[in-house]
């Protein structure tokens, strides 16, 4: 089978290695391959330590990561509301990890023994039983599967799913980076205001990973940039990083959310962001994107057909993404709920709700 996979981000190396290790041959091409999000870390909860398991790349992530074994949510004064003992939650399923995003594009990257081809899709020709692909330099060649791993801006969704619908944008905006954990921060730990948040997070024993976001709505986004002093935004014990975030490389983004009613048309498919974006508040993107690639090669070995591969593919992924668009929807309503009904809800069932929450994507696959 003739595999084209359109995007070389996490979940493009993670289908290219799944696949590989399932026999399969597939080629991988990217306008501007790299890990993308300078300045980002990534929090990985045990299914997507698991997913990455895999992949055969756990020694490697352990190698590279920083174990995080509580979650600590605070109010907006820095005072702890609950605690969730996330080494025994995830015990049965894996560790929970914090790393660089661009640590695990790295490790995935080194399991591609070819050269990652550098060249854009200008067109999609979907002809039933393949798929005639042009490319940005001229170069026409036929697939019988193209994979749309190219993001939340896919322009392999753009040209096979034009009518379906676009990410839109869910009232947050955020700012991510990496400093010296000069607060000693010691395990994940988040402040909840009724508007914004400050969560920290050390993915090293020296560095720390800040991710703060703020509401605001679509017509003020454009008064803030990655430039914007967030000092004055929080306040509580973990102000002092926000002071290094001037010399830090720091990410501002706009938050976005992308449901679609079908993943696959033909003989197209989409995985990851592609399919399924949505803001960080579950820290599932990467994880995603990694059970995606590991669900698809594993039907496309299995199943007697392409056609009957992709349906599959999509029953066994499309509850688990909507699952947990529906858990970022409703942890975003509990964060904007009045002061002392918020902070009552966390502190008397903060465990239960993420035992709520991440309760199914502790089962298998």
């Amino acid at each position: 089978m003739r595999i084209l996979i359109v995007g070389a981000g996490i979940a493009g190396l993670a289908t290219h290695r799944a696949l590989s290790l399932r026999g399969f041959k597939p080629t991988i091409v990217d306008r501007h391959p790299g890990p993308g999000e300078g300045g980002a870390g990534l929090f990985l909860p045990g299914n997507s330590v698991r997913a990455v398991e895999q992949l055969g790349l756990l020694d490697a992530l352990l190698k590279h990561s920083h174990p995080i074994a509580r979650q600590r949510i605070c109010d907006e004064n820095g005072r702890l509301l609950s605690e969730i003992d996330t080494a025994e939650f995830w015990s049965a399923v894996g560790p929970c990890r914090a790393t660089r995003r661009s640590t695990l594009w790295q490790l995935l990257r080194e399991g591609i023994d070819t050269e990652l081809i550098t060249t854009s899709v200008e067109a999609i020709d979907d002809r039933d039983d393949h798929c005639r692909i042009r490319f940005d330099d001229g170069e026409i060649e036929d697939y019988d599967l193209v994979i749309g791993a190219d993001g939340v801006g896919s322009s392999v969704r753009r040209l096979t799913f034009p009518d379906c619908r676009q990410p839109e944008y869910v009232g947050n905006i955020c700012w991510r980076f990496i400093v010296h954990n000069v607060a000693g921060v010691a395990d994940w730990t988040v402040m909840l205001g009724r508007d914004r948040s400050l969560l920290c997070k050390p993915i090293s024993l020296s560095e720390l990973y800040v991710y703060a976001d703020l509401a605001v709505p679509k017509h003020e986004v454009s008064r803030y940039s990655a430039a914007r002093r967030l000092e004055p935004l929080f306040a509580g014990p973990l102000r002092p990083v926000l002071t290094l975030a001037a010399s830090a490389n720091v990410h501002f983004a706009e938050l976005v959310r992308l449901r679609l009613d079908r993943w696959y048309r033909g003989c197209v498919v989409l995985v990851g962001d592609a399919a399924h974006a949505g803001p960080p508040s579950m820290a599932q993107g990467a994880g995603l994107a990694v059970e995606d690639a590991l669900v698809l090669a594993d039907e496309l070995a299995a199943s007697p057909s392409l056609t009957v591969a992709l349906a599959r593919f999509e029953a066994r992924r499309k509850p688990r993404a909507d699952w947990v668009h529906r858990q970022n929807a409703s942890r975003d309503k509990a964060r904007r709920l009045p002061r002392i009904v918020r902070n009552a809800l966390f502190r008397f069932g903060g465990e239960m709700l993420y035992r709520h929450s991440y309760g199914p994507l502790a089962g298998p696959l």
